[in-house]
């Protein structure tokens, strides 16, 4: 039977069926890849400010929509990672465009260790410091420094001096102002994700150890453990969401946002001053909570997945989403964009289906020509 196929024919027919698959792939992908808003900063001056896709969205002490900065201006070509602000209010982020192979991704997945060096790849990549209203920008240090996806950054606005967990070497980092490097690298942290000083010490979501780890901020005895606290609830636990990436001290009590094996679809557990349990807050359905903040009387939750950033009481209620006509306009686009790529989605399972159908009939009419 195989001897009726002619080779062309079948060469095409693997084609489009890769051509097929590939279409399918890239819209998924695509798609996926147009975010919802993530990382959610207070600057010195209570200005609040929301990240989504390549842009940051600044609202005043109120919450009143001000302006969206587009990171482009300042040499970002994708954003990675996360941000922090200076004491004057300049930006510390990353700059340039997305370094990451597919190996690179593979070995995240993979929960491997980051083996490239600190160096960029090119002098205008790596970490910055920037003004965003003039969009000057200077490089961070005398030697360029390139993590690639920092997913901590914490600046103590008394001093200046930045904590950096470097997420996928499983490191701390501490630099002066300027970016000297003043102690560190530090080990003993699984993907060590949001950083946070209270009271003098740094906490920070060691995630992949399932804890907030306590740690002592001094130069000298950097990274230091104080102590080890335990976020993951015998409910975390049933719902499979154990991996904590971002907190935030809300009054006297702690808010965790415990995500799952994917790095998504978390929950938000909140625990007391010593770190006992408490209670759950209840977040809208299929919400991908990504960044907590505290802003007046109210917690802030961004949520990838629903393109929102909710607000909650203190007391863990729910009250509504926060309005933003930045973020409308923002997300108004990005849903657009997402249908496109949905489209291109659907085109790909279509050509597939079409290529099946016809490889099906062919068979079929092959073997009633050999009866």
């Amino acid at each position: 039977m195989n001897s009726n196929v002619h080779p062309l024919v079948a060469a095409l027919v693997i084609l489009l069926a890769f051509v097929a698959i590939g279409v399918w792939m890239w819209g998924s992908g695509a798609a996926a890849n147009i975010g919802g808003p993530a990382e959610l900063r207070v600057d010195p001056g209570g200005h609040f400010f929301i990240q989504i896709q390549n842009k940051l969205i600044e609202h005043d002490p109120d919450g009143a929509y001000l302006k969206t900065h587009d990171l482009s201006n300042v040499g970002v070509g994708l954003f990675l990672g996360t941000y922090g602000f200076f004491s004057n209010g300049d930006i510390l982020l990353r700059r340039g465009p997305d370094p990451r192979s597919f190996s690179d991704n593979i070995r995240a997945f993979r929960r491997k260790t980051n083996q490239h060096s600190l160096e960029p790849a090119t002098p205008d990549t790596g970490l910055y410091r920037c003004n965003l209203e003039t969009v000057a920008c200077e490089l961070f240090g005398d030697n360029a420094i390139d993590f690639k996806a920092a997913h901590g950054i914490f600046i103590d606005w008394n001093t200046d001096e930045v904590y950096i967990s470097d997420t996928t070497r499983h490191v701390l980092r501490k630099y002066s102002a300027e970016g000297e490097s003043l102690a560190g690298p530090v080990g003993g942290f699984r993907f060590p994700n949001q950083l946070l000083m209270f009271d003098g010490q740094l906490l920070i979501a060691d995630t992949n150890n399932h804890v907030i780890h306590v740690v002592d901020s001094r130069t000298a005895v950097f990274g230091r453990t104080l102590g080890k606290k335990d976020v993951v609830p015998i409910e975390a636990g049933a719902a499979r969401q154990e991996w904590p990436s971002h907190f935030v001290r809300a009054g006297d009590e702690w808010w965790v946002n415990n995500m799952r094996t994917n790095m998504n679809e978390g929950g938000l557990y909140i625990f007391d001053d010593s770190w006992q349990y408490l209670r759950r807050a209840s977040l809208p359905r299929h919400a991908d909570p990504i960044s907590l903040i505290v802003l007046g009387d109210e917690v802030l939750v961004s949520d990838w997945n629903n393109d929102k950033v909710h607000r909650f009481s203190l007391s863990g209620e729910y009250l509504s989403d926060f309005e933003s006509t930045g973020l409308e306009q923002i997300v108004a686009g990005a849903q657009e964009a997402r249908r496109r790529f949905e489209v291109y989605k659907y085109l790909g399972v279509v050509l597939f289906a079409f290529v099946l159908g016809g490889l099906m009939v062919r068979a079929l009419a092959v073997s009633m020509s050999s009866r």
